[in-house]
């Protein structure tokens, strides 16, 4: 599989959302011009990133809908995501109910907690696990990624068990950094950096 920079796989999953909803509305034929209005990327930007995929659309013309949707699934989306959470707190059971997650392309598999009232229960069909078996859990599930959504004085426990259990991606939450080897991959989200960062940009 041809590889790509981070920022056009992210785009690429803005495209294809956005074609989603195009298609259901019963747009055939879509131009950089109108993708741009809606997602608000430069329809310079979006024709350079959707050239990396091949020869697509036909000039002053547009782009076929489900034929550019289907180009960039090939190339973008050709496994299901497996993730695997953990900590069921109010953050956790938030993404756990999160239609996103339960979709075609990302789907969260199991989650684990330290909580026995939690244990044992199902949110959205997905089972909540002891944190103790995780290691032994998560390989037999296929995960790839992992989400950190615990208190932050327990997240490099967690990632140090994410890393046993093979994942080789890391979603953060907390807002703390968590030690791991070079190759695996953390994302930190914290969602009060975000906020203030958006403040800054917007005054």
């Amino acid at each position: 599989m041809k590889k790509f920079p981070h920022g056009t796989i992210s785009r690429a999953l803005i495209y294809i959302r956005t074609l989603a909803h195009l298609l259901e509305s019963g747009t055939e034929v879509v131009s950089s011009r109108q993708l741009s209005l809606i997602t608000g990327l430069s329809d310079v930007q979006i024709r350079k990133d959707i050239s990396n995929f091949g020869k697509v659309g036909r000039p002053r013309i547009g782009y076929r809908t489900s034929e550019l949707k289907q180009v960039l699934e090939n190339y973008i989306l050709q496994n299901i995501v497996h993730a695997v959470l953990f900590g069921v707190g109010n953050l956790g059971s938030a993404l756990l109910k999160y239609p996103g997650f339960h979709q075609d392309e990302v789907k969260l598999v199991a989650a684990f907690d330290t909580d026995k009232k939690k244990i044992g229960v199902k949110i959205n069909d997905v089972s909540v696990f002891s944190l103790a078996k995780a290691e032994k859990i998560i390989p037999k599930l296929h995960a790839e990624i992992g989400i950190i959504a615990v208190p932050a004085e327990y997240s490099q426990k967690v990632a140090d068990i994410m890393i046993k259990s093979g994942l080789k991606g890391i979603i953060n939450f907390t807002p703390t950094t968590v030690t791991v080897p070079r190759e695996i991959i953390v994302k930190n989200i914290d969602l009060t950096i975000e906020f203030l960062s958006l403040f800054c940009d917007i005054q």
